[in-house]
């Protein structure tokens, strides 16, 4: 894969930015804004390079990211946010259906194919039923269960992150396990990961070492974990983190 990374640092006005570009091109064909780390923009910063897209990496510090919000330049208030032909798309999903059609793979989302589309949708939003409980645990603030935060309410708390650990994960993992087709991809026999993978690649990853302040093992899950390694064994992975490093 012949690609061109360029970077230049932060500043008190400006986001970190990293540049990439492939077949010589100049310009970005898209940007992804986010913080610096991979949370949920890994995904599309992994697709983006996976499918040759040449885009922009823009990574924020907090204070920076509250101006922006402050300012009303986030849609829904939030990151990550991918901006394409001058327009600004929020939500982690829609951010890589996008990428995936400007991609020259057009494997990863095959719009031609209803059924296979709505499968790897489907699986997208299994995401949410997997780890919205882990996203109320960690920011209560956010869903409006503040007085979760006292002291008063540690033991709850805790009971739910046990719970999450031992009812809702094994059964939503024993549902996403049963999807991996017999190349190891989600959703189908594909020969060729789509977005549904490059979804779960980095959340799975998430989820075992530390969704919840410890690691979650998937152990229970060979499935799961043949398919993990499978993802993070792509050429274009590996060159991305090389990148990185």
């Amino acid at each position: 894969m012949t690609s061109l990374l360029t970077v230049s640092d932060a500043t008190a006005e400006s986001p970190k930015l990293l540049k990439y570009r492939f077949r010589g091109e100049e310009e970005a064909a898209v940007s992804v804004n986010y913080f610096d780390f991979g949370g949920k923009a890994e995904a599309a910063r992994l697709l983006c390079f996976h499918g040759k897209v040449s885009f922009n990496d823009f990574r924020y510090a907090r204070e920076q990211f509250r101006a922006k919000k402050a300012a009303g330049k986030l849609p829904f208030g939030q990151m990550p946010m991918l901006e394409y032909q001058s327009t600004f798309i929020p939500q982690t999903n829609s951010i890589l259906r996008v990428c995936a059609r400007v991609s020259e793979d057009q494997t990863l989302y095959p719009v031609e194919d209803i059924v296979g589309c709505g499968k790897i949708d489907a699986i997208l939003d299994l995401d949410a039923d997997i780890f919205t409980g882990v996203v109320v645990a960690n920011y209560k603030e956010r869903f409006g269960f503040d007085f979760l935060n006292e002291e008063s309410e540690a033991a709850k708390v805790q009971g739910v992150r046990e719970n999450l650990r031992n009812r809702v994960f094994p059964s939503h993992l024993a549902n996403l396990e049963r999807l991996v087709g017999e190349g190891g991809w989600l959703g189908g026999d594909w020969k060729n990961p789509t977005i549904a993978d490059f979804n779960f690649g980095p959340r799975l990853q998430y989820l075992r070492d530390n969704s919840l302040g410890e690691p979650f093992p998937l152990t229970d899950f060979p499935k799961l974990e043949k398919f993990l390694e499978q993802f993070y064994q792509l050429d274009s992975v590996k060159e991305y983190y090389s990148m990185l490093n």
